[in-house]
């Protein structure tokens, strides 16, 4: 049986689906067609939660019946068969998945690590604060939020957002999820990595996780850039509905890839940025130093 053997354990918003695309670009290592089929922290999404907010782009069962090989980002891969057919046409040394919600579920090493007592993990974060508005600002992006920032992070505060759907504060107690990855796996299967410093030098980063792999660092394609920008959408309101009815979901579905980047362009304002005041950005940064 084909399993899964390097995890890319990160936080959301540290530049995981850029370096799963820069791994993937090696011939010695294949990630999986789904992204994040998040199957070791599946127990945090509520099935209820995932219909109604058309959490996944798809339907897993579907999916691996029909055999698909069409790339997508996110799914919850409850049933272990569906998981593991994720990998079974894989014949590279390295058979990689990069589930964002790993590094946050208190569950996940220890059933990642009874799974594949032998995996490798690289675990990528960054800077807390930045991390966070970067994933508000992506939130506001797909019109999965229009709420202002003090009002998502007094809800998640509170206690009021659904596990699955808190993204300011849980993802970034870093220092958690290290701690019991740590105690799980030996240090030599742990590759620790900054998304500061790969975005600034990643031929560097590249070697480092070529050398730690044991393959060719020569073999990377740098040049493909997998990178979901904080931009606006042109029709914010309609961009909202869209994204609530399923619509989007079922866009991503069926729209060939050769014909998404045009339609983000058109879609997406390059030239219009989120700003968030700078008295919601020390608020936010206050709450993130009491976890």
């Amino acid at each position: 049986m084909t399993r899964p053997n390097l995890f890319l354990m990160a936080s959301p918003r540290s530049g995981s689906t850029q370096l799963a695309q820069w791994l993937n670009s090696h011939p010695d290592i294949t990630l999986s067609a789904i992204k994040e089929p998040n199957h070791f922290s599946a127990d945090e999404f509520d099935p209820d939660y995932v219909a109604a907010s058309h959490l996944n782009d798809v339907d897993p069962s579907t999916y691996v019946r029909k055999r698909h090989q069409k790339p997508a980002q996110f799914a919850v891969f409850r049933n272990r068969a569906d998981y593991e057919a994720l990998f079974e046409r894989m014949r590279t040394p390295w058979r990689m998945e990069a589930s964002t919600s790993y590094l946050s579920c208190p569950d996940a090493p220890a059933l990642i690590h009874e799974y594949a007592p032998k995996a490798r993990l690289i675990i990528l974060t960054r800077n807390p604060l930045q991390r966070a508005l970067s994933h508000y600002r992506l939130a506001c992006r797909t019109g999965r939020v229009q709420a202002s920032l003090p009002e998502v992070l007094k809800a998640e505060l509170a206690g009021e957002t659904p596990l699955a759907a808190r993204f300011l504060l849980r993802p970034s107690r870093t220092n958690e999820g290290i701690k019991r990855i740590k105690a799980l796996f030996a240090l030599e299967q742990c590759l620790f990595l900054e998304f500061e410093t790969m975005i600034q030098n990643p031929d560097a980063t590249l070697c480092q996780l070529a050398n730690w792999l044991d393959i060719d660092p020569a073999r990377f394609d740098t040049s493909i850039e997998a990178r979901n920008a904080g931009v606006l959408p042109r029709f914010a309101r309609l961009n909202a509905i869209l994204e609530k009815s399923g619509a989007k979901t079922t866009l991503r579905r069926t729209l060939p890839a050769f014909a998404k980047p045009a339609l983000k362009r058109l879609w997406f304002d390059r030239n219009r940025q989120i700003i968030i005041p700078a008295n919601d950005i020390q608020a936010l940064s206050a709450a993130l130093e009491t976890l």
